[in-house]
């Protein structure tokens, strides 16, 4: 046999384990090894010059590596970020040391090494009323089905009861793990939707689907949308403002026990397009998840309640929802299951110059790359398709 050296590209627990396990090594030796052979690099925001020092120092001496600031060096600087790069392992051994230290350290200390465990975590809970979900293996998908007149996409297709109904049951047959029931447009541009209007969209869909054994989830921003639909027996629950525009929507939630979805979005639907620039558009969507999630805790959802959603084309131009998708593995650290809505958005007719109908291959291409980019759930209008593409991607990652 001919000397080989080939690289290895290992980012989760069970690929570590998968390779030692071909080379036979003590299973012992495996358990201890696994956290040295996964290697990341985390960006810290916000430290003061005294901080950033000492986590330099830190990870130097555990063998890692820190880039801050040059003028943190000499005092010019007074609050900066930093870069970390190292194993796991190292970053364990750096959290459990701050941890012990003054300045705040200790408090830095805590939140990287929540970080490493959340980013280690090979699955992922997510608890909705009667069901729980383990993700991290098989992708979900979420079909959407619209009942309104001027979605961006298929508006006006399934405002009749009947034809809605077979649409989500259609969707079910051909692999969609939960249908999203929405009665109110949020393409850029739309405008609020009375009340009454969007139960009266929405509810007998909702009832005749649930009635059907169809796992159910409601895009709605309305708490006197969501109450009468967990009432009916919907299990999940999207929000777009990611509990902000409804005061009564956190409380709702906390009392029925849905799972929830936040999602990012700048401003509203009326105005999300007209600013769509960004100092740090990651470190933006990023701490605004982190906030609402907090926010949802202390309203009494718990946390394995929650998913997130950074939001493509709510607030963001083509480049920012390109960068979005590249860099969702960003979103892991908060330890809570992604979802991604790419399907048919107009980023995607942008790029390729094609019409709304010309979308199907687009969609499949950012459906691809946002799996393998760390997303857990897929909300699209072809289920069938993205079904397929998700399975194909699932068994390329080994799941």
């Amino acid at each position: 046999m001919s000397l080989s050296i080939r690289p290895l590209d290992i980012r989760r627990l069970q690929e570590s384990f998968r390779e030692m396990e071909q080379i036979g090594v003590d299973p012992v030796g495996m358990r201890i090894m696994a956290p040295k052979l996964i290697h990341l690099n985390l960006k810290v925001s916000g430290l003061t010059n005294v901080q950033a020092n000492i986590i330099k120092q830190e990870m130097l001496a555990a063998g890692g590596e820190a880039a801050i600031s040059r003028g943190v060096i000499s005092c010019k600087d007074k609050i900066t970020d930093a870069v970390l790069s190292g194993t796991c392992l190292q970053f364990e051994r750096v959290a459990d040391k701050l941890k012990l230290q003054p300045f705040g350290m200790a408090d830095i200390g805590k939140s990287i090494g929540k970080a490493i465990s959340n980013i280690m975590e090979d699955e992922i809970p997510l608890v909705a009323r009667s069901r729980k979900w383990m993700l991290g293996g098989r992708t979900m998908v979420m079909g959407i089905l619209n009942v309104s007149p001027d979605s961006f996409s298929d508006g006006g297709l399934y405002m009749d009861r009947e034809r809605a109904v077979e649409r989500g049951l259609w969707m079910v047959e051909r692999g969609a793990d939960i249908i999203d029931v929405g009665g109110e447009s949020t393409r850029p541009g739309a405008l609020p939707v009375p009340l009454e209007e969007e139960l009266r969209r929405v509810m007998p869909v909702v009832d005749a689907l649930v009635k059907r054994g169809v796992v159910v989830s409601v895009d709605t921003t309305k708490a006197g949308v969501a109450r009468p639909a967990l009432d009916a027996g919907v299990e999940m629950i999207n929000d777009v403002s990611a509990l902000r525009f409804d005061p009564d929507m956190a409380d709702v939630c906390a009392e029925y026990g849905p799972a929830v979805v936040l999602m990012h979005m700048r401003g509203s639907p009326l105005t999300m397009q007209r600013d769509v620039a960004y100092r740090d558009l990651m470190a933006d969507v990023f701490d605004f998840l982190e906030e609402r999630l907090e926010f949802a805790a202390k309203r009494g959802i718990s946390p394995e309640k929650t998913a997130i959603d950074p939001g493509i084309g709510f607030g963001k131009s083509v480049d920012g929802n390109n960068r979005l998708i590249r860099n969702l593995a960003g979103f892991s650290s908060l330890g809570r299951p992604i979802v991604i809505g790419t399907s048919r958005k107009s980023f995607i007719r942008e790029i390729l110059g094609v019409d709304i109908e010309e979308t199907m291959m687009g969609t499949a291409a950012t459906v691809a790359a946002s799996i393998l980019a760390g997303a857990h759930i897929v909300r699209v209008h072809d289920a069938p398709e993205m079904k397929m593409v998700s399975g194909m991607v699932d068994a390329l990652r080994g799941c």
